[in-house]
């Protein structure tokens, strides 16, 4: 096993704070707990900067430049975490390929949140999954707060460089989008 693989299998075994990166396509970082990896995806539960559950996140593992962990910003949020007796989400998914694992956030959240961070870093989709298979992603998207909606979008799958769920931000979108009809 290489030094990458052995320390996420030991982040990942320890359930320790860190911080992923992925320098070459954003400039922060994820902080969570590794759930699960392989070498095509890593799963982690997050946490916000308040110490607060933050839902999960899936990213390619090929696009983690750097990880971080210990140091005092960690074991600040570690306290905070205690302190507000935070339990992480770590529903079983299934990460074998990026269409199960959007399938398996699909069937758990009953929603995804796409990035395609590749073109732009700050644009991502929430919605349904309405059609999918090896190479493309139809998705009923939800609308933004303000315009509340509904597109249909298709997106090629190589394009999709992260899937998040269970987030504040996500669940008021589609509080809102299931309250608009």
């Amino acid at each position: 096993m290489s030094v990458f693989t052995n320390m996420l299998e030991k982040l990942k075994k320890d359930e320790t704070l860190i911080d992923i990166y992925r320098d070459e396509i954003v400039d922060n970082c994820l902080t969570g707990i590794i759930s699960d990896y392989n070498d095509l995806l890593c799963y982690s539960s997050i946490v916000y900067e308040d110490g607060t559950e933050d839902g999960i996140s899936i990213v390619k593992t090929k696009d983690i430049t750097r990880l971080r962990w210990e140091g005092n910003a960690r074991e600040s949020l570690i306290l905070l975490m205690k302190e507000k007796k935070t339990t992480l989400s770590k529903p079983k998914l299934s990460i074998l390929t990026l269409r199960e694992a959007i399938e398996s956030v699909q069937n758990h959240f009953g929603y995804v949140d796409i990035h395609i961070e590749y073109m732009n870093d700050e644009t991502c989709f929430i919605g349904e999954v309405e059609d999918i298979d090896d190479d493309h992603l139809v998705l009923n998207e939800f609308g933004t707060m303000s315009s509340r909606d509904r597109h249909r979008l298709l997106v090629p799958l190589d394009q999709i460089s992260r899937i998040d769920a269970g987030d504040q931000y996500e669940k008021d979108i589609v509080f809102l989008s299931k309250n608009n009809r």
